[in-house]
Formats: structure tokens, sequence, C-alpha cells
């Protein structure tokens, strides 16, 4: 911004300025450059006269202005200026002119059309020649049959065209469950039906020749089952399998205010009598019209010892009953950590036990109680037994009289 402010005068030439410094900021065909009510104007210097004065080309067009703000223009900035829009503006006509030329080469020429773009680059396109002429060439949508290469079925006819395109019969049937229909995505036969590899909902059982030998059904939410008159379970699901002489079944049941419980089942022939039943209760209790039984064949054993010094090892090892911290009903048994003192190798170590604190301990003893208590018993027995029988020759010795009993023996 130049020094100083100017007054302007409506429809005059002549500048007044204050402050100013005109003889050294401007000379003759210079521009000053000031807003008045938000318009800028340039105006030309005919002759600066003094410091504070200079005369306009023209006269001043703008209102009455003082005090106003003003910027001094070298002729020569002002030439540059000009020379720059006079290039832009024939850059611009160039442009012009190439869409003129560019338009007439799309709508009045063939094949292709090279189109300049303002800066001398170019590349080609169709014309709308071009375009009318692969239409006119495709296949009538209307008269005739569109060929299968074109996109079109080959046939005049419904029935063609299903031919042509491979279709079957379902292709003119209606979506329904009668018969002569065919079914919906959502349809719930398919919806609420088994698939593979996919989960579902199963409402009815699953069987497979189960009426005959070798058959298999998969049931769940059976009804109450009662047994002997009253009612005994409610199963909630089951896997049966029928052979010729026996059937085998697995299921899940409740009985109603007691426990639950996974079962075997094996019977004679169809569930016509139960020969054995294997069940494992919620709460930890394995049940069975029999026993549970492990190997025990010498020939499958080596290294067989006697347990040595049974009756000191009894000692180590007491009865308890007692009741859990866990969830687990009360019991009666070993503690594994006195097992371990006597017979280390009897005690397993695994799985995991959730107080009713909700305290979890990890790591849990687990003492091989029947093979312990059948082994040490035994064997604690037997030293009893030596014992009462050299007490008992000791004592009819004496009654005999063939020993002679010395005070503190």
């Amino acid at each position: 911004m130049s020094a100083g402010t100017l007054t302007l005068t409506n429809n005059s030439a002549s500048v007044v300025g204050n402050g100013t410094s005109f003889t050294t900021e401007l000379t003759a065909a210079d521009f000053i450059v000031v807003t008045v009510g938000g318009v800028s104007y340039t105006l030309p210097v005919k002759t600066v006269d003094s410091t504070t004065a200079l005369t306009l080309v023209s006269n001043y067009t703008g209102p009455t202005q003082s005090g106003a703000a003003w910027y001094a223009v070298p002729r020569v900035a002002m030439n540059l200026v000009t020379a720059a829009l006079v290039a832009q503006s024939a850059e611009a006509l160039r442009g012009l002119n190439y869409d003129k030329q560019n338009w007439q080469q799309i709508f009045s020429g063939t094949g292709t059309a090279t189109i300049k773009l303002p800066d001398g680059s170019a590349f080609t396109g169709p014309t709308w020649n071009s375009f009318t002429t692969a239409l006119n060439s495709k296949a009538d949508k209307v008269d005739g049959a569109v060929p299968l290469s074109q996109g079109g079925t080959g046939a005049p006819t419904v029935a063609g065209a299903r031919t042509n395109l491979g279709l079957g019969d379902s292709a003119v049937r209606n979506v329904g469950t009668a018969a002569g229909t065919v079914a919906a995505g959502d349809d719930s036969r398919i919806v609420n039906s088994l698939r593979k590899d996919q989960a579902g909902t199963m409402s009815q059982p699953i069987y497979s020749n189960f009426l005959s030998a070798n058959g298999f059904m998969l049931e769940k939410n059976s009804t109450a089952v009662s047994q002997s008159g009253s009612n005994y379970y409610n199963r909630f699901a089951r896997v049966f399998s029928r052979f010729s002489d026996a059937s085998f079944e697995i299921d899940h049941f409740e009985s109603p205010g007691n426990y639950y419980a996974a079962r075997i089942i094996v019977y004679s022939s169809y569930q016509n009598s139960q020969l054995a039943s294997f069940e494992m209760r919620h709460t930890g209790i394995g049940v069975s019209q029999g026993g549970w039984q492990t190997f025990s064949d010498r020939r499958i054993k080596t290294n067989l010892v006697p347990v040595e010094k049974p009756l000191e090892k009894m000692k180590l090892i007491r009865g308890y009953t007692w009741d859990r911290l866990d969830s687990a009903p009360s019991g009666r048994g070993f503690i594994a950590q006195e097992v371990a003192k006597a017979f280390p190798e009897a005690v397993s170590v695994g799985g995991s036990a959730t107080l009713k604190t909700g305290e979890k301990i990890d790591d849990i003893l687990t003492p091989d109680t029947y093979g312990v208590a059948a082994a040490l018993h035994h064997e604690a027995i037997l030293a009893l037994m030596d014992k009462i029988e050299a007490l008992t020759t000791r004592v009819d010795k004496i009654e005999g009289g063939s020993v002679t009993i010395h005070p503190g023996s």
C-alpha cells in the first residue's frame, strides 16, 4: 500500500493527495488502484503535478471519496498484466475453436474422431455415426428371434426359448406346497429340516429302517416315560439302534426331583427286556445293575510285588465320610493326599472343581480307591492272620505246659 490517502471527485480528472509523494512513486502512464464503496478502480495517470496532486487520463466515474487508501502500479507491471490477459484470452479462444472442431467431427464424421485438447494433446474416440452403424447391425429385438450368441433365446416361442436355454418344466411352475408346485427358499419344510454342515432344529424323530433289524432312530424331547405304572423319568433325547436279537439305546433323562443322567441301555430285543443299564449322573456317580470291572489278568502284568509293610501303611490312610465344598453330594472313602503317602503312584492329577464360594481348584488329586483298598486291606488281613497264627501257636504251647513264662516276657 502506498503512502498517504487520496481525495477523488466524481467526474473530475484531478486527484488530491494527503501525505503522498506522487513525484517519487508515480510517473506519467503509471496507474493508481483505489477501492471506493467496495468497488476497485484502476485509474491511468496522465501527469504528476506535485507530490500531492496529479491528473488522470480520464475523469473519475465513481462517487466522491476522501481519505481513500491507494496502490501505485507501475506501467511495466500493467503491461505484463495486459500481455498475460492477451495470452490467456488467446488460449481460451483456441480451446473454444478446438471444441467446435471436436463436436463437428463427432456429429458429422465417420469411424473415429481425433479430439484435440487446449494443451495440445489429443485422443481418439468413436463418432456418432459409428454408434448408429453399430446399433443398426444389432439383432432386431421386435421381430424374429434374437440368437443365443447375441444374448437372446434363439426362439420366437416360450417353449422354444426354454428348450434352447436348457430349462426344465420347473421354470413354469408356481411356488407353493401343493403337488405340481416348487418350494421357495424360505419354505418351512426346507428351513426346519436338518441340512448337511448346517445347524437345524429337529421337531420329529429321524428313522432309518427302525421297524426292522439293523434299524436306527434319533429322537429328542420325548414325552414322560412310565415304568411299573408310575412316572419314572422324563427323557429329553435318545439314540436307538436295533438289531435282530438285541437293541441299544443312549439317552439323556431326568428323574424328577432327584437327578439328571446320561445312560446306555442294552435290551434283549426291541425294548422287550432290559439286560443292562449304565448311568452317569450329574452328581458324578455311576450306576449299573452289575459293577465296573477292569482287566486284571496275570498274563498282561509284570513286576508283581505284594504290598510291603501293609500294617504300617494302613495307619497312613484313614476312612472318612465328608460333605463336599462344591456341588457334588456327600461321600465316603479315602483322601488323596493320605493315599499318596503310601502309594504315590496310585494318585493321578487332573481336572478342576469350582467351590460354592466361586473359588476354582485346579489339578485335582484322584486316588485309585478301589485298587488301593483291595490290595492294602487284603495284604493287611494276611499280615494280621500271620500274627494271629503265631499267637495261637504260642497260646497252645503255654496251655500245654511246654512254654515257661518268665516275668516280663
